[in-house]
């Protein structure tokens, strides 16, 4: 009885924080289970985020994918390509409470593309935080051995600050 209550507990913790949740990994979270993928997109739905769809069943290609983020996101006719979302996204507002991109069976694009596309919401996630804005990304896959080989959303820890950028700065 008292394991079972336990349970109940951390559950409904982890429900009431589940954007806290998502947001101290980074921002994104990634599902193979999808009555676990579509509850959590519930529960983020009942907080008030506004939720953003892209079902890769129907897009399968990076440039099928760049054309529906350009018309669920409200962008401009852009050059398709990564950078090109990466300056977009600079503009994008999220909402007051915060939005969720979901992104059901993204393991249907190419492994390139999905580095890519995470590796640029990685940073915007983070961005997003530092001004505090919400921005969560939700992906469900069908293999449940996914994994993105290359890390996404890294950071180089010798950065220069804005006022030493230019070498030439810094003589």
């Amino acid at each position: 009885m008292e394991n079972q209550t336990k349970k109940a507990e951390f559950k409904k913790l982890r429900d009431d924080n589940i954007d806290l949740a998502i947001i101290a990994k980074g921002g994104i979270s990634l599902y193979y289970n999808s009555s676990i993928f579509d509850y959590d997109i519930q529960l983020l739905s009942t907080k008030g985020y506004k939720v953003i769809e892209f079902d890769n069943r129907v897009i399968t290609t990076e440039i099928e994918l760049h054309l529906d983020l350009q018309e669920k996101l409200g962008f401009p006719a852009y050059g398709k390509g990564f950078d090109a979302l990466n300056d977009f996204m600079r503009d994008y507002e999220v909402t007051a409470i915060g939005d969720v991109l979901v992104f059901r069976k993204l393991d249907h694009l190419d492994a390139r593309s999905i580095y890519h596309l995470l590796d640029v919401f990685a940073l915007h996630c983070r961005r997003n935080i530092a001004i505090g804005k919400k921005l969560l990304i939700l992906v469900q896959v069908d293999n449940p051995e996914f994994s993105v080989k290359e890390p996404i959303g890294s950071l180089n820890f010798w950065l220069w600050n804005d006022e030493e950028w230019f070498e030439g700065n810094r003589c």
